[in-house]
């Protein structure tokens, strides 16, 4: 027999044990290496194409476009003045005459026993629609006013208590202004128009270019003239209208451009990143090398780029893309196509037929949360990762079983409980050449000195225990 004694049972279990799942091991760790890198990848993409199609709608909205118009007036303090991209160039004389008001009308004397006693309805009535209070149970004014604002019947009232001198005066407001907007209030309550003070007239707003005279129920006049947008605050002068002139702001026109220019080259630099071959000598491979998805992708891009739009293609306000494919912007022959024609910008960026829509369609098909092409590549690499934790799973569970059996049997044979019939269902021991050898049953001669330990962040040991030749 054999002398086992100097032998250590845990730290030879655990590397014979590693031994048995090293192959599988490393096989997982290639695939979670190669997995970890292609979701950072998928990360990196979706952030670059959400940047980017963000930065696309701050360019195509409603009242936004690739044009940037600039408003100046003669004097301040009568309107505050806005134009949109749709403006046309122009000069506008205008004349504030009224500005327009909302109806205010209250109700004096009011104490809490007042409405304490009262019975029967208050009926508030505007733009035909009638709001009718109960005035039972009330307890105080402030129950009424709270009972008004809070009526999901409002026909657009509020109902406010201004205490001066010792009075209260419960007051009503239309929400809205404009002539129309006249309150009205009956009712068995004791309530009545009749009795209740003015405080400000419905009226409209009322301005005169020329000899022509416009009127609005708000001091916001955003459709007389198209793309602008005109907040009246004050009334002008007899004979002093405010003069009014919209033109092209070329400043403010390239820093949109630009904006898109770089959205857009800032995509282009994660996408080349990404799918770069690695073919050069200090060139790291891209983690969708070769992948037909990303090279669709950029195609589609390109493709939209070099389309006709209005008439009109990038090339023509002198934006081309160089040998790599980034855009670039010639400011000559910009300013040139812009004083030639604004409202063109327009016509290839903006709008549903435009080139910033026609892009975010076809970014659609990548990014949809629902059925987008990179919600498909992410679904993949989820079931690879479950896939991936199923068999890790498999392979712990495999480590302590062989673990736990080859224990058993190092320390029976430290304990000198083997006889010569169980040494084919043990592990033979060798010694060649001052290296030490293991095989179970006849599976061959393996050096343990070759045989990795530490496995699943267990205390790495050396096996260097001598043992008799078998």
């Amino acid at each position: 027999m054999a002398d086992f004694s100097s032998i250590d049972p845990q730290t030879l279990a655990q590397q014979l044990a590693t031994y048995d799942i090293m192959s599988l091991q490393n096989q997982l760790k290639t695939k979670t290496s190669t997995m970890n890198s292609q979701k950072k990848a998928l990360d990196a993409l979706k952030t670059a194409l959400g940047d980017f199609r963000t930065a696309m709608s701050g360019l195509n909205g409603t009242n936004s476009g690739m044009l940037k118009n600039a408003v100046s007036m003669n004097r301040e303090g009568i309107a505050n003045i806005t134009a949109n991209s749709n403006a046309l160039k122009g000069t506008y004389n205008i004349e504030v005459t009224q500005l327009a008001s909302a109806h205010q009308i209250g109700f004096d004397g009011m104490t809490d026993e007042s409405i304490k006693n009262a019975t029967g309805t208050m009926d508030i009535e505007l733009g035909g629609k009638t709001l009718s209070v109960n005035l039972d149970d009330m307890e105080s004014l402030s129950d009424l006013t709270k009972a008004i604002n809070g009526n999901e019947d409002n026909p657009g009232v509020t109902a406010s208590l201004i205490r001066a001198d010792g009075n209260v005066t419960l007051m009503l407001s239309s929400d809205e202004s404009g002539s129309k907007n006249t309150i009205s209030v009956g009712g068995t309550g004791g309530f009545d128009s009749k009795n209740a003070k003015l405080i400000s007239e419905a009226s409209d707003s009322k301005i005169k270019m020329g000899d022509m005279t416009f009127t609005n129920s708000s001091n916001t006049l955003d459709k007389l003239i198209d793309g602008v947008t005109i907040e009246l605050t004050s009334l002008t002068e007899a004979g002093k209208p405010l003069t009014v002139s919209v033109n092209t702001d070329n400043s403010g026109t390239k820093e949109q451009l630009q904006t898109f220019v770089d959205a857009y080259n800032t995509l282009q630099d994660t996408l080349t990143k990404l799918t770069k071959s690695g073919n050069g000598d200090d060139e790291t491979r891209g983690a969708f090398a070769g992948d037909a998805t990303m090279s669709s992708l950029d195609r589609e891009l390109n493709d939209v780029m070099r389309q006709v739009f209005g008439g009109k293609r990038m090339s023509d306000f002198g934006i081309t893309a160089d040998k790599d494919g980034k855009l670039e912007i010639d400011s000559k022959k910009l300013d040139d196509a812009i004083k030639a024609d604004p409202q063109t910008l327009n016509d290839l960026f903006n709008g549903k037929e435009g080139m910033l829509s026609k892009m975010d369609k076809s970014l659609d098909r990548y990014l949809n949360s629902t059925n987008g092409l990179l919600k498909g590549r992410q679904d993949v690499l989820d079931r690879q990762q479950s896939d991936i934790d199923t068999k890790t799973d498999a392979m712990n569970a495999r480590y302590e079983s062989s673990y736990n059996r080859y224990l058993k049997q190092f320390h029976a044979a430290a304990e000198g409980d083997v006889t010569d019939e169980q040494h084919h269902e043990y592990v033979w021991f060798s010694v060649r050449n001052d290296r030490f050898y293991v095989r179970e049953r006849a599976a061959g001669l393996r050096p343990l000195s070759t045989i990795r330990s530490g496995y699943s962040g267990r205390r790495r040991q050396s096996a260097s225990a001598g043992v008799d030749a078998v």
